[in-house]
């Protein structure tokens, strides 16, 4: 389960209004444009074997539908996207100073339907919107003003100063923005809190991750609704495995150095830094990486550190193994739930089998016992 404060914990279990985000570079779907009658189904997959085994690469996957009113999602082409789900936390009241306003990390902003347009900390900001701004987002340090027709300006949270040039406005979000009207929404990414003002009254909603994934664009997107199936960034893995060379390492090399190396080529984050047989050497570059993907290389190198290959909620790349919990579940802690028992005796004995000579089986065994584990064809751990 994700870290989230009490009071997140305490909403959900008083039942209060939930709200899903899919947040795309240049877009963001919310429960207007979900089909959440119809469910937002994820699934966060630990061990996808019949038994529990080692060396899995494992991918999340989450499916969901978001309506295309007046076709403006037809030459959308989707891609990567963080999605999350939230919880309204409560409301409280401030003083409606100005039509539209928001208060991020770093300034108050007054959005106003005379000039001086837009008022930050007190003072117009030195470039004016060149029209009256009907509402306002503050998002990844900066502040968007649309008007009533979607046109827009943005501006540096930090400084006030004007960035408008070289920022786009998709057909999809600039009916959003005209949607909008008479609000001031700010997200705090660091936080995960979003803030909604309007009419004198803040919203506010906490929300927890469930991870990064990509949505390819549909064949058919020219329909009133738009089905999207997407997998975690594991699917970015489904590559050939490259060279030395190109990773730029050299052997002999440390299975850690491959790791990290593996982690910058898919352009991802190390989520674990330390681990079992991190700094066992590969003497050289084995000859099964040229019929191999990157998938299957973190697959044998998750079985060398005895763990499974997984993204984590924010999107890096984690070896990972079951570990003890306190935490406990009700009702309210869950939409569906399926808990699985594998029982299996403590491993007192490790066979490493290497049968790529086909002349000859080799076995290795560490400690002595009758309770083993067979890790085969590996070739991270070939002698």
């Amino acid at each position: 389960m994700y870290p989230a404060s009490n009071a997140f914990h305490e909403a959900v279990a008083n039942g209060n209004e939930q709200m899903a985000l899919m947040i795309f570079d240049d877009c963001v779907f919310t429960n207007d444009d979900i089909n959440i009658a119809s469910g937002i189904n994820f699934n966060d997959t630990f061990n996808a074997q019949d038994d529990i085994s080692i060396g899995q690469t494992l991918s999340n996957s989450i499916s969901f539908s978001v309506f295309n009113d007046n076709e403006l999602l037809n030459s959308y082409e989707f891609g990567k996207f963080t999605a999350t789900l939230g919880v309204k936390l409560g409301t409280d009241s401030y003083q409606q100073l100005a039509p539209v306003v928001i208060n991020t990390n770093q300034a108050q902003y007054f959005g106003n339907s005379e000039p001086p347009y837009l008022i930050r900390n007190g003072e117009p900001v030195s470039v004016q919107p060149a029209f009256p701004v009907r509402s306002m987002l503050g998002y990844a340090g900066k502040v968007w003003v649309f008007s009533e027709l979607g046109q827009f300006a943005v501006y540096d949270d930090k400084t006030g100063v004007n960035i408008t040039a070289g920022h786009k406005l998709n057909a999809f979000m600039q009916n959003k923005a005209v949607e909008w009207s008479g609000k001031g929404i700010f997200y705090n990414k660091d936080s995960r809190i979003l803030f909604i003002y309007a009419g004198g009254f803040r919203d506010r909603y906490e929300f927890v991750p469930l991870g990064v994934f990509r949505a390819d664009r549909p064949n058919n997107p020219g329909v009133h609704e738009i089905g999207l199936s997407c997998f975690d960034l594991m699917q970015d893995a489904e590559r050939d495995m490259p060279s030395a060379s190109v990773l730029g390492i050299t052997y002999p090399a440390t299975i850690g150095t491959l790791f990290t190396a593996l982690c910058n080529y898919i352009g991802v984050a190390q989520g674990t830094k330390n681990f079992l047989n991190e700094d066992a050497t590969i003497t050289k570059e084995p000859n099964d990486f040229e019929n191999a993907t990157i998938r299957t290389v973190l697959g044998w190198i998750a079985e060398a550190a005895c763990s499974n290959a997984k993204f984590s909620r924010d999107g890096a790349l984690c070896l990972e193994w079951l570990k003890q919990t306190t935490q406990t579940y009700n009702e309210s802690g869950y939409s569906k739930f399926e808990p699985y028992w594998y029982e299996t005796k403590k491993i007192s004995r490790l066979y490493v089998r290497d049968t790529s000579d086909n002349s000859e089986t080799i076995d290795e065994m560490a400690d002595s016992g009758s309770d083993h584990y067979l890790i085969q064809d590996n070739p991270l751990m070939r002698g």
